[in-house]
């Protein structure tokens, strides 16, 4: 899970994801690397400040194939998705 340094999490919050993270969730951390770091990407890519705790809290979305995680987002106005997860991240899994 090195690659989480990349995407500029610290030792604290990698600490945080794998003791949240039953055994499965941390296997598909390390297996799909590359897709974790693409769908991250393209939502940090939105500018939403809560990035990180939309990650932590709902890491499993990050595990969609990249098309259909886009699709999802593209759905819906750009701004308003944004004001609408940083005041509440949960929306994630509501899209």
């Amino acid at each position: 899970m090195e690659y989480l340094f990349d995407l500029g999490f610290s030792l604290e919050e990698i600490n945080k994801i794998k003791s949240n993270s039953d055994k499965s969730t941390i296997t598909k951390l390390e297996f799909f690397s590359r897709l974790v770091k693409e769908n991250y990407n393209y939502l940090k890519s939105y500018g939403i400040s809560n990035i990180k705790v939309c990650f932590i809290n709902h890491i499993k979305m990050f595990f969609m194939n990249p098309d259909r995680f886009r699709s999802i987002f593209n759905k819906y106005d750009r701004a308003d998705l944004v004001r609408c997860i940083e005041k509440n991240d949960a929306v994630l899994e509501k899209l």
